[in-house]
């Protein structure tokens, strides 16, 4: 047993690389026309009456290493959000509201590959828990590509893996397909290993995007009733314990961080990867 883990490990990054990364691999075959157009236009840093459609590359704080996401959208003349979808990369478990329960896949995740999703998660509306955005404007064709593409990746999404199919992987690849700049290690490195929040402060820098960019506002009647139920939920809870509990100035001062997001703090993770 001496070469046991080292070898569970290194045929898990085999299986990744060969089986986890397909949409790579194969969505210019089967999107065809709608790869190579997209790679012909470039999204803009300016919102337009043309361009009333956003992609918005988070990263948001979390209790492990943080997460990146996409939130993508349309928006009114008021530049207002009359309609968005997230598309985040993670370990199958996780939802919008349930707390902790990809924990095991994600554990595992480390070593092995898992199985996973893409969608929203606990944290992912809540501008509190936001490090860094950087968003660009695309027109409605434009727009129509970017769906299509995520909904192939979701059909086509591989295993979940720390080190190799991660969350900045998945956001890695969005921004290639929109054309933006990257890194050049960044573009053709088959993994991303990096803090989220580099990660979306390089994409946003090369791409000579605004830095501390305010936050979209919705449109009245924008969000699902039932997501708007939960955020009120959330907000009296959260509400009621303040006046109930007995806090000091020192954690008043502490980072906000989405209770979902597993048991190890920011500080005591010793993870030298940067993924989610």
């Amino acid at each position: 047993m001496r070469y046991g883990l080292p070898l569970v490990f290194c045929v898990s990054l085999a299986a990744v690389s060969l089986h986890g990364l397909p949409a790579r691999a194969q969505m210019s075959g089967e999107l065809g026309a709608s790869t190579d157009a997209a790679a012909a236009s470039v999204p803009s840093n300016e919102y337009s009456p043309s361009h009333r459609f956003f992609v918005e590359f988070r990263a948001r704080n979390a209790a492990s290493y943080g997460h990146l996401y996409v939130m993508y959208g349309e928006v009114n003349k008021r530049r207002e959000v009359i309609r968005s979808e997230i598309a985040g990369f993670t370990p199958a478990g996780d939802t919008q509201t349930c707390e902790n329960c990809s924990v095991y896949n994600w554990t595992i995740g480390h070593v092995l590959p898992v199985p996973s999703e893409i969608g929203p998660t606990d944290g992912d509306l809540e501008e509190k828990y936001v490090l860094a955005r950087y968003r660009v404007w695309i027109d409605a064709a434009q727009y129509k590509r970017l769906v299509d593409y995520i909904n192939y990746r979701k059909a086509h999404r591989g295993p979940w893996q720390a080190f190799l199919n991660n969350c900045v992987t998945f956001g890695r690849d969005v921004a290639v397909f929109l054309n933006l700049k990257v890194p050049v290690m960044m573009r053709v490195a088959p993994s991303v290993v990096m803090y989220p929040e580099t990660v979306v402060k390089w994409i946003r820098d090369a791409n000579g995007g605004a830095k501390n960019e305010e936050p979209l506002k919705d449109a009245a009647g924008a969000l699902p009733a039932s997501v708007v139920a939960e955020l009120h939920a959330k907000t009296s809870t959260r509400a009621v314990d303040a006046s109930t509990a007995k806090t000091t100035a020192t954690s008043d001062k502490k980072h906000a961080a989405p209770k979902k997001r597993f048991a190890n703090k920011p500080q005591d993770a010793k993870i030298s990867s940067a993924i989610r």
